[in-house]
């Protein structure tokens, strides 16, 4: 099998995809640019597109052929290092016992090619370490194995499971066509329609000066503004809106979610899933600092949700990196989280603990409130004393917060702590107490007066929160975490 022990360059291959990468890029910037050039003055128009395709051309390759040739990677003496640059030199020192995960992705160009795209993925930055956009397939395979191997502490008890285990995979998960329909279904429709329109109005500000270039488009523009939106208008574009919304979030779910299968051996989780692009992704057991588990209304009651993994470093900088990992049945969950905690804290005859009821009207008279009021200000010049209506959302959201207050409960364990949060949905996260790094118990003036304090429990993967205890509850959990943390023999990571 390849060492890598010298340093070498990417398959001849990356030059394609590193150049539609980088033109896709530099497109991204450019295109009002072209816009307004097709669209004003129309002397030498052909010249002018020459021009500036050429230009563009030329930049992206002589870019992309500079970047191809002055980047090698090799792993020497237990690290991983990728030189790359021209002018400017850069050497990334990466030691292989810090990589969090090892992702391979391959898009119809790399099936085609043979080769495999390459993330390793570390907890130092806001993205992804170290990116190669084309290697063998053997390559990528060897080279997955030796980092695998060498994220594997010396030692640690995972490797007398992968003694016996060997590379026997069980299969813990797997998302058929009827669970891939109903988790389309059932997926937020408002959050895809938020983010449709958060594109276009982005897009129309960057076009609205070309608008009055274009007849066309001028004409509906001067329509719209003379058009009587009834409700019978209104109703068909909410309808309409509606079922575009939902047939753009089935395409998403399934160029997401195709063909999901997590299997996992002795050594960690292996995750395989795409449609046009598959994608390989594996998690060392050791590697996960938190588990956290939720559903909306709507899977809730079809018995559906999604299960996040929560590595090192995969934060919210680092969205396209997140596992979310979609569930049938509780007896996946459970087969997903024996392996991080042999058993839930939940799972005891007690009830768990309720957080103070202080938490309700703290938050409908110092957060929603304020923000209610605020609004109805500025509508009131536009709608007069129809804005007070705004108003009606504020017993609405007391509600809310009672009802998320009489569902919270976290329990505490010898081997972690665990919560879940209810309003329509449910949320639940769990913690082993060896991956706390530190410990943060804060008081605002409100929950001072009260006695109150919300505690934070930090890893390397996101923090955990109890929000509106008591003071003393949470300094004997500060100190019992503090104290298992310091007493355990496990690593973190």
């Amino acid at each position: 099998m390849k060492t890598f022990d010298q340093p070498q360059r990417q398959s001849a291959f990356a030059v394609f995809m590193m150049f539609f990468h980088i033109f896709r890029v530099v497109i991204g910037q450019v295109w009002p640019v072209a816009i307004g050039l097709f669209f004003g003055k129309k002397e030498n128009i052909g010249m002018k597109f020459l021009i500036l395709g050429g230009g563009l051309v030329l930049f992206i390759l002589i870019k992309t052929l500079l970047d191809y040739w002055f980047m090698k990677f090799s792993i020497q003496q237990g690290q991983l290092l990728v030189r790359k640059g021209l002018f400017t030199k850069k050497t990334v020192t990466i030691p292989l016992e810090r990589i969090q995960a090892v992702h391979l992705e391959q898009s119809l160009l790399h099936t085609l090619t043979k080769t495999y795209k390459v993330l390793i993925d570390t907890a130092g930055t806001d993205e992804e370490e170290l990116k190669i956009y084309a290697i063998a397939a053997e390559d990528a395979t060897a080279l997955r194995h030796i980092l695998l191997n060498a994220m594997q502490p010396r030692g640690d008890a995972q490797q007398a499971i992968t003694a016996t285990t060997g590379s026997n995979y069980e299969t813990v998960s797997k998302l058929n066509i009827g669970g891939l329909l109903k988790l389309s279904l059932s997926a937020n429709h408002l959050e895809t329609m938020g983010i449709i329109a958060a594109f276009v109005i982005g897009k129309y500000e960057d076009i609205k000066p070309l608008i009055h270039k274009i007849p066309l488009l001028k004409e509906l523009e001067s329509y719209s503004d003379t058009v009587q939106f009834t409700w019978t208008v209104i109703a068909s574009l909410v309808i309409i809106s509606l079922l575009i919304t939902i047939l753009i979030s089935i395409v998403r779910t399934f160029l997401r979610f195709y063909d999901y299968t997590v299997r996992k051996d002795g050594k960690g989780f292996h995750i395989r899933w795409g449609l046009l692009q598959i994608k390989q992704k594996m998690i060392p057991f050791n590697k996960i600092q938190m588990v956290s588990w939720r559903s909306n209304f709507i899977r809730r009651l079809i018995g559906m949700g999604l299960l996040h993994l929560k590595i090192a470093g995969q934060d919210k900088e680092k969205i396209k990196l997140r596992l979310e990992l979609p569930i049938t049945s509780p007896e996946q969950v459970t087969a997903i989280i024996q392996t991080y905690q042999s058993s839930l804290p939940a799972q005891d005859e007690s009830e768990g603990y309720q957080i103070h009821r202080s938490y309700i009207f703290q938050r409908a008279f110092f957060i929603t409130l304020p923000f209610l009021l605020v609004l109805t200000t500025g509508a009131y010049f536009v709608w007069k004393w129809n804005a007070l209506l705004i108003l009606l959302w504020w017993p609405l959201s007391m509600l809310k917060n009672w009802w998320y207050w009489n569902n919270f409960r976290f329990w505490i364990a010898d081997t972690g702590v665990q919560r879940y949060a209810s309003t329509f949905g449910k949320n639940e996260m769990l913690l082993n107490w060896n991956n706390i790094q530190y410990v943060q118990l804060r008081q605002s003036l409100f929950q001072k007066k009260k006695g109150l304090a919300t505690l934070f429990l930090h890893t390397a993967g996101g923090r955990f929160e109890l929000p509106f205890i008591r003071y003393e509850q949470g300094l004997q959990i500060s100190n019992y975490a503090l104290y298992k943390t310091a007493s355990t023999q496990q690593n973190w990571m």
